[in-house]
C-alpha cells in the first residue's frame, strides 16, 4: 500500500468520529484490530451482507485473524475488496497506518457502490438538492445503501412534520385536561371541607 497524504487521513479520521460503534474510540489501530467495528462499519452500508453477531471482541491475536477471516470471506469478498493475508495479520497487530490505508479504499468503494457523494457520508439529505433529479442518501442510522427521489424523501420530511405538530396538539391538550382535573378535584376537596365543617361544629 502506498503512503497516504495527510488530507485524506483528516477525511477518514472526520468519518469514523461520525459513527457511532458499540465500544468507545480510543486508538484507531486497536480500535479495529478485532475486526468488530469494521463490521459494524460495513454493516451500516451493506446490512445484507453483515451479521454483526458473528463478530465477537477479542484481545488475542488468534481471535483477531479469525473475526477478520471470516470478515474477509462474508463481506470483504463480496464488495471486492478481499485483503491479503500479510494486511489481516498487520490489522490485527494494531500495526500503525494500516487500517487508515484499508479505510481509505472501503470508503472509495461505499462512494463506489452506494452511489452517494462525499457530504452524504457525514449528512442527511439536503434540501438543496441538484434540481428535480434524484439525490443519492447515505445516511447511516436510517436510510441504507438507497437512492430516494427529492420530491419523494420531501414529501415524507413534510409528512412527519405534519404528525409531529399534530402529537405536540394532543400534548397540549392532554396538558390542559390534566391541569382542569386537578382544579376540579381541588375543588371538590374544598366544597368538602365547606360540608363537613359545620358537622365538625355540632
Amino acid at each position: 500500500m502506498e503512503p497516504v497524504n495527510e488530507s485524506k487521513l483528516d477525511e477518514i479520521y472526520a468519518w469514523i468520529d461520525q459513527i457511532t460503534f458499540s465500544r468507545p474510540k480510543k486508538n484507531i489501530s486497536r480500535d479495529f484490530s478485532d475486526g468488530v467495528f469494521m463490521a459494524e462499519l460495513l454493516k451500516r452500508y451493506y446490512p445484507k451482507h453483515v451479521d454483526v453477531h458473528n463478530y465477537v471482541p477479542g484481545n488475542s491475536i488468534a481471535k483477531k485473524i479469525d473475526n477478520w477471516n471470516i470478515l474477509n470471506r462474508k463481506v470483504l469478498s463480496k464488495i471486492d475488496m478481499k485483503l491479503g493475508k500479510d494486511i489481516i495479520n498487520q490489522l490485527a497487530n494494531s500495526q500503525i497506518g494500516i487500517i487508515e490505508k484499508v479505510l481509505i479504499d472501503v470508503r472509495a468503494k461505499i462512494l463506489k457502490n452506494c452511489n452517494v457523494d462525499r457530504d452524504s457520508l457525514y449528512s442527511d439529505y439536503e434540501e438543496n438538492g441538484r434540481g428535480e433529479n434524484a439525490k443519492p442518501i447515505l445516511n447511516p442510522e436510517e436510510i441504507v445503501n438507497r437512492t430516494v427521489p427529492r420530491h419523494t424523501f420531501i414529501k415524507l420530511k413534510q409528512e412527519l412534520q405534519e404528525r409531529n405538530e399534530t402529537i405536540n396538539v394532543l400534548h397540549q391538550k392532554i396538558s390542559h385536561l390534566e391541569s382542569l382535573i386537578k382544579l376540579k378535584d381541588q375543588r371538590i376537596v374544598d366544597l368538602t371541607a365547606q360540608v363537613t365543617r359545620p358537622m365538625t361544629h355540632t
